[in-house]
């Protein structure tokens, strides 16, 4: 008889370690995946799927997951993120600055 592996609810909402989750940076005029630091698109996209830009490149993003968004530029304030993801969190200021 086959094993079956027990399943919890709460494993429905833990990411998987292989996940990569990253930070989507807004500039004055890109925005920029935290995890490779390449331009990506701001709105619509909950993944780092394609590179945007002067030449795109469809479907060359990393595939990280964005989990909060950040200024990369003093003209873009944090009123300014909310109002262009309002569903994503503004990240902290003390965790720790992947793009840099």
């Amino acid at each position: 008889m086959p094993q079956t592996e027990l399943h919890h609810p709460a494993d429905e909402h833990t990411p998987s370690a292989a996940e990569v989750t990253a930070t989507l940076y807004v500039g004055d005029f890109e925005s920029r995946c935290g995890n490779c630091n390449e331009p990506t698109l701001l709105h619509g996209v909950h993944r780092h799927t394609d590179i945007s830009g002067w030449q795109p490149t469809p479907g060359g993003g990393c595939g990280a997951r964005f989990v909060n968004i950040a200024s990369r530029s003093r003209a873009v304030t944090d009123a300014r993120l909310r109002e262009l993801r309002p569903d994503l969190p503004l990240r902290d200021q003390d965790e720790d600055d992947t793009a840099s």
